[in-house]
């Protein structure tokens, strides 16, 4: 017990509580699986087959983090819950038009939200770059697509020609993380992020289904598999800020933005193949040729090697973002 207690990221769960649902998580996985196999023959109508799968399968992730599993342990199992997310979305694409409604309803309930940032943002901090295009699919063309300040916020250090908005879908806790990245003083950026670190949880009282989840533990079944502001985690890396005021914070991931800090970023490929570079305004160029930002019209010019790339002070929302075109 005591091991256990070592290594878990939070204290509200315990081991053998934590043992019992995982293995509660272990033969959902089973019973959804027999249920897809039983009903093979006759395709079409199991989105909530797959919905529940994915829910599954992410909460489970969510519940080992928590728990203190291994960075490396949970890199290798990330994409299996990205994939059972891809499989629920293809399938609730596969409804009648007349009965269509988009998989992940962003402003229906807030855990929805939260559960797409923080994979989203997961991603980011376990380096699998490669998936983040697959996380936007799941949103792609829905009416949430290019909706949300927040995510695109995110998207646009991965994904070319993303908007800058003025809009976003839930304000609270959210307008103070948009105030924390519009901030240009570094000291202030770090003191706003902490803000709204501190914020988060307290914020998500009547909204969220998951507050509250650890005083509902049982030693057969917990509902509660963590708290996690993770975007605050990957602006914090995205955006360099100095986390030492707020990485005590129950709910912020400090050892998710060490990780991410240790290791260098992925290269980004886009669907075509082709490498997508980008610089932070402010950064210094890494490859000599034509770069552009969508913060400013007109901005395409030359850089070279080691040339400081300019911040755009028109840009509407957090930094900004210079794209490779060309030699």
């Amino acid at each position: 017990m005591s091991d256990f207690s070592s290594v878990r990221r939070q204290n509200y769960i315990d081991e053998e509580s934590y043992i019992k649902t995982l293995q509660h998580y272990v033969r959902e996985e089973k019973g959804y699986e027999d249920q897809l196999l039983e009903s093979a023959p006759n395709p079409g109508g199991h989105a909530s087959t797959y919905q529940f799968r994915a829910a599954s399968r992410w909460e489970a992730f969510q519940l080992k983090y928590t728990a203190g599993e291994s960075l490396p342990t949970l890199v290798a199992s990330f994409e299996s819950v990205v994939a059972a997310f891809e499989d629920y979305v293809e399938e609730s694409r596969k409804e009648p038009d007349a009965s269509y409604i988009p998989a992940l309803r962003l402003n229906d309930l807030i855990d929805t939200y939260v559960d797409y940032l923080n994979l989203l943002s997961v991603a980011i901090l376990l380096h699998r770059e490669d998936l983040i295009p697959r996380i936007y699919a799941l949103i792609e063309g829905s009416a949430f697509d290019e909706g949300d300040a927040v995510i695109e916020e995110l998207l646009k250090f991965f994904l070319p020609e993303r908007p800058a908005l003025d809009y976003w879908i839930w304000d609270q806790p959210y307008r103070k993380l948009l105030d924390a990245i519009d901030e240009e003083d570094e000291g202030e950026r770090a003191r706003l992020m902490k803000k709204y670190v501190g914020s988060w949880y307290k914020s998500m009282k009547g909204k969220a289904i998951f507050w509250g989840a650890h005083e509902r533990i049982e030693n057969s079944l917990s509902p509660y598999h963590g708290y996690w502001a993770m975007c605050s985690a990957a602006f914090t890396y995205l955006y360099g800020i100095d986390d030492a005021s707020y990485r005590n914070e129950i709910v912020y991931p400090r050892d998710l933005v060490d990780y991410a800090r240790s290791i260098p970023r992925n290269p980004v490929i886009n669907r075509e193949g082709v490498l997508v570079l980008r610089v932070i305004g402010g950064d210094r160029c890494v490859k000599e040729g034509i770069w552009f930002t969508p913060a400013q019209q007109s901005s395409a010019r030359h850089f070279l090697i080691g040339e400081v790339m300019p911040v755009v002070d028109s840009a509407e929302y957090g930094a900004t973002i210079w794209q490779w075109r060309s030699a």
